[in-house]
């Protein structure tokens, strides 16, 4: 009993198509990569706000018209990047949840000097504007003097500086940082289509303001990313038509795998059954409408090589069958023979005549020996049947020199073997010739001819005598087990079959000429 349940083909296709339609759904909600792409998002546009800000912040202090830039400004640091009017400056997203770390909350806000009043009256002209663009973005602003002390801010921490922030801290310096902290307050969210986002984490960005090469204050942004329930919730539509584009696809593939695949292997199985049970034939599965070729090779090369199997396993059933019936009646008819002899004796033996009672000892002995001929033959065609010749190269020129030699009866006359090789079994060989000899003899020839000839890469050795022939009635029956024109010689009718064997065993064959002349048998062999 197998340890597993058994799976059906169909069952195990279907299965595999759902992992894979299932493979994108559990990958979404383990994707570190898109939530780093929805923070990354975030930081782009902060950061565009940010140049925005800056840009309207350089505008109103131009306004003011004053050239006392060292009173109100401080010099960029030595390594930060050279600031000058008509450079491109990009400020490209950095944030990645794989290798930015997490900080802590932003620290809060401490008491510090006053501000600049110079950039204390350009914050209070900055501040409606900053509250009234956060109504759109949504983004915590807050802008601070060359000291870091807020002059403008979207909440109420104006005059608070806040210059121990690391991202203040840098863009003081003239450098342009970003950084993702923890939340210390997650707002908690019931509708995904709410505007509040209830991500653990926030993104800030901060940028100095610049101008004439020195700093007149930064600008730090603040934002919640998108979780990324919320950003699927806001394409859902179009996750909904990927997805059933996606299952229509998995059940496209699911019907062309049953129709190329798991149909033509059950059906092969079906065919199979009946071919077992007896119900049809190996022959009638090719002609039946089931036996349409499939349409992947694997699959119809398993189809022609189970109806060959079932071919060859079906002759090989009637081959049985048929030699089974010979071999009975072979056997038959001398045991018969020897229990009536033996009757005949116990019954009458005591009044014969002591010719008689020899006459009757020797039917038994005759049809005994008869008997002992066929079983010798019969284990010669089994051993035949069962052999695997060792395929060397063979010279023809010396078998045929030495098969003539056990033959004083015959003259044998070879032609054309000079250097004539092939490739088979020299036993093999010599014992099929030997046959054809003794076959020979048997039909009161005297003289053989065998010469090769090759046609089509087959190398042919002809064996002709000049004896009494076949009759064309008995043309077909030659090579069939048991079938002999020489029983009353001791002849057995297994010699050719013997024959035919043992060259199929070494890629052979043997035939009969086709036409009605002196008997010529063929060996055809591989070319050596």
């Amino acid at each position: 009993m197998p340890r597993f349940p058994r799976l059906s083909l169909r069952s195990v296709l279907i299965g595999i198509n759902l992992v894979v339609l299932l493979l994108p759904v559990a990958g979404i909600q383990l994707m570190r990569l898109y939530e780093s792409a929805l923070v990354r998002q975030t930081e782009s546009a902060l950061i565009a706000q940010g140049a925005f800000i800056a840009a309207f912040y350089r505008s109103l202090v131009l306004e003011q018209g004053t050239q006392n830039w060292d009173a109100l400004s401080r010099p960029l640091d030595a390594t930060a990047p050279a600031w000058r009017n008509g450079d491109w400056l990009p400020q490209p997203p950095t944030l990645d949840l794989a290798s930015s770390p997490t900080l802590e909350p932003f620290p809060d806000g401490m008491p510090g000097p006053d501000a600049e009043p110079f950039a204390g009256r350009v914050g209070v002209r900055l501040e409606p504007v900053l509250k009234d663009a956060q109504l759109v973005t949504l983004a915590g602003i807050r802008v601070v003097d060359p000291w870091g002390v807020i002059v403008a801010s979207t909440g109420n921490d104006v005059g608070q500086s806040i210059e121990h922030g690391e991202e203040v801290a840098m863009a003081l310096y003239g450098r342009a940082t970003s950084r993702i902290r923890r939340k210390d307050d997650i707002t908690e969210v019931t509708a995904l289509d709410s505007i509040s986002r209830n991500s653990s984490i926030r993104v800030f960005v901060a940028s100095p303001i610049v101008l004439h090469e020195r700093l007149i204050g930064a600008v730090l942004l603040s934002r919640t990313p998108p979780s990324i329930v919320q950003a699927l919730y806001g394409k859902r539509w179009l996750l909904l038509q990927g997805f059933l584009l996606l299952v229509g696809i998995v059940l496209i593939m699911s019907i062309l795998t049953f129709r190329l695949i798991a149909r033509p292997i059950s059906r092969l199985a079906n065919q199979a059954e009946l071919i077992t049970t007896g119900e049809i034939s190996a022959s009638e599965t090719l002609s039946s409408p089931e036996s349409v070729k499939p349409r992947t090779t694997e699959v119809a090369r398993l189809q022609e090589a189970i109806t060959n199997m079932a071919m060859t396993l079906e002759q090989r059933a009637n081959y049985l069958q048929d030699f089974s019936r010979h071999v009975s009646h072979e056997f038959k008819t001398p045991i018969a023979s020897i229990r009536g002899a033996i009757e005949v004796l116990e019954d009458h033996g005591a009044n014969m005549d002591e010719n008689q009672r020899v006459r009757f000892f020797e039917n038994i002995a005759a049809d005994a020996e008869r008997l002992q001929r066929l079983t010798e033959r019969l284990t010669e065609l089994t051993r035949a049947e069962l052999r695997q010749g060792q395929l060397t190269r063979v010279d023809l020129a010396a078998v045929v020199h030495t098969v003539a030699e056990s033959f004083h009866d015959l003259r044998v006359l070879p032609r054309n073997f000079e250097d004539v090789h092939c490739r088979g079994d020299e036993a093999v060989i010599r014992a099929v010739l030997e046959t054809l000899f003794e076959n020979a003899l048997q039909h009161e020839a005297t003289e053989i001819s065998v010469w090769p000839s090759v046609d089509a890469g087959t190398l042919r050795v002809h064996v002709q005598d000049n004896g009494a022939g076949i009759s064309p009635s008995n043309r077909e029956q030659i090579f069939e087990p048991f079938f002999t024109t020489a029983r009353e010689r001791g002849g057995t009718g297994l010699g050719l079959t013997i024959a035919r064997a043992l060259l199929r065993q070494v890629e052979g064959d043997i035939t009969l000429n086709a036409d009605n002349g002196p008997t010529t048998f063929c060996l055809e062999l591989q070319p050596g």
